[in-house]
């Protein structure tokens, strides 16, 4: 896990649509007991902010920062922020690599599916662990791209899935980050680290169209087309037969997908002495 990593995905109006229907109801519930007014809070990854808003909700009156390497995100999360009415929360440009913050400056910091796309997790944890103060809270939530159930069988959108899974890889991320961040946090010193389990998607009808649809609309489409087409792994009429086999795949009355996301709390040591 070493290096940086290319945001696979790219920032296209359908992959940021996706991100703004999140919320820190549904994906950041692990954490949200752990909250109360008054902890500051960093979420780093933010993207458009729809998660950040409801935790700086949880903490207000205490300051929240949402931090994206994106600049073009960000104009979206201080919109939400406005829509939401909420003035305890401020978005800024940086990376989880170099954060721009005073050491010990955060009760909480949260990255949801961040690591799971950074070359150097450890670099990140080190960098999420020294602007947490002693004591703080570390939250964390990747998907682990292979704890995954498909049914029926079927093989373009199981080709799909692995050639998905690739570029991710080709472009240093991590599919099965999830799985490993426990074991990270245990080894970056964190304290009673917790762990748990919730659903990307969640084996409901809707759930397999919209697996089917992730798959269908990003692979044909730039940045991950130009990697598979230019890597040899595909031509771009193979990636739209591709598509075009998932959505009927997603469409059908029996599809099933489900796809876990693991969570893993951690709390940094107290100063010695």
């Amino acid at each position: 896990m070493g290096g940086r990593a290319t945001y696979s995905y790219g920032h296209s109006p359908a992959v940021v649509a996706v991100h703004a229907a999140r919320s820190a109801e549904h994906e950041a519930r692990f954490v949200l007991d752990h909250l109360r007014p008054g902890l500051r809070l960093l979420d780093a990854g933010c993207g458009p902010g729809s998660i950040t808003v409801g935790l700086a909700a949880a903490v207000a009156p205490a300051e929240v920062i949402g931090l994206d390497s994106a600049p073009a995100v960000l104009d979206q999360a201080r919109q939400c922020a406005r829509a939401a009415g909420l003035s305890n929360v401020r978005f800024e440009a940086g990376s989880v690599l170099d954060l721009p913050f005073a050491n010990d400056s955060f009760d909480v910091a949260f990255a949801h599916t961040l690591l799971e796309h950074v070359g150097d997790v450890r670099a990140a944890l080190r960098e999420l662990g020294r602007v947490v103060r002693p004591g703080g809270l570390i939250a964390l939530r990747d998907v682990d791209w292979d704890a995954r159930s498909l049914a029926p069988t079927d093989a373009a959108i199981e080709a799909a899935a692995d050639l998905y899974a690739r570029v991710w890889r080709h472009n240093g991320g991590h599919p099965r980050c999830g799985r490993d961040l426990p074991a990270l946090l245990l080894e970056a010193g964190c304290r009673n680290v917790r762990t748990s389990v919730s659903f990307r998607w969640d084996g409901s009808a809707t759930a397999a169209r919209e697996f089917a649809a992730l798959l269908a609309e990003r692979l044909p489409r730039p940045p991950m087309a130009e990697t598979i087409v230019g890597a040899g792994w595909a031509s771009l009429a193979e990636l739209e037969a591709l598509a075009a086999a998932c959505r009927a795949w997603g469409e059908r009355p029996d599809a099933f997908a489900d796809m876990l996301m693991v969570e893993a709390l951690g709390e940094r040591p107290p100063a010695p002495g």
